[in-house]
């Protein structure tokens, strides 16, 4: 989906969802403007930042991701990031993990076992299964990249802490949500539950 796309279906989506759930509709009307920059990235880059965020807060996810895209002037494709040596990843702040798994990514990709054209013709199941070959992409990663990268409308992250806490204050549950438990709740949100979920962690200031 483009972004001017994903722009013409926000405001369908906020009124089915207010519809669907008046404690996400009072949720909805009471936050700013749907923030479209988030969404704004090249495929390639939605999935580095979605591996660069792992395990990571907001905010010094941002951070990493700043300086590595400093180590290529910007430029952030797979071309670019093929000259730059494991130690300036380092010092970007990204561990050796997180390393091998964008050298693996970039390989996958330069190969041509798989592009990010031919994922965006994929369905977000069979996105999963291509992804998730690579060491050190999992659902959660995924998720991410699906949500940022390829815009798709209806994909729920229930891996994530951070949309398992808002569930769980939304909804005035005395405990943590499972993700098996957040992914019934959310059921409520489909076709939208992406923005759904962009609503969500705005809860979480």
């Amino acid at each position: 989906m483009s972004l001017h796309s994903l722009s013409s279906e926000v405001e369908k989506a906020e009124y089915w969802l207010s519809k669907a759930d008046p404690v996400l509709g009072a949720i909805i009307q009471s936050s700013p403007t749907f923030d479209l920059r988030p969404f704004s990235k090249q495929p390639f880059e939605a999935l580095l930042h979605a591996i660069i965020a792992q395990q990571l807060s907001v905010k010094a996810a941002a951070a990493i991701q700043q300086r590595v895209h400093a180590l290529t002037q910007g430029n952030v494709t797979p071309e670019a990031f093929v000259h730059v040596a494991q130690q300036d990843f380092k010092k970007a702040g990204m561990s050796q993990a997180k390393i091998n798994t964008l050298q693996q990514l970039i390989e996958f990709t330069q190969t041509e076992k798989t592009t990010f054209d031919q994922l965006q013709q994929q369905s977000d199941q069979q996105v999963k299964k291509t992804l998730c070959q690579l060491k050190g992409i999992g659902p959660w990663t995924v998720d991410i990249f699906l949500m940022f990268g390829l815009k798709r409308l209806d994909i729920f992250a229930s891996g994530d802490l951070g949309l398992r806490k808002a569930v769980q204050s939304i909804k005035g549950l005395k405990t943590l949500p499972s993700a098996t438990e957040c992914e019934k709740i959310a059921i409520q949100w489909q076709p939208y539950r992406t923005i759904a979920s962009w609503y969500l962690w705005r809860t979480l200031g």
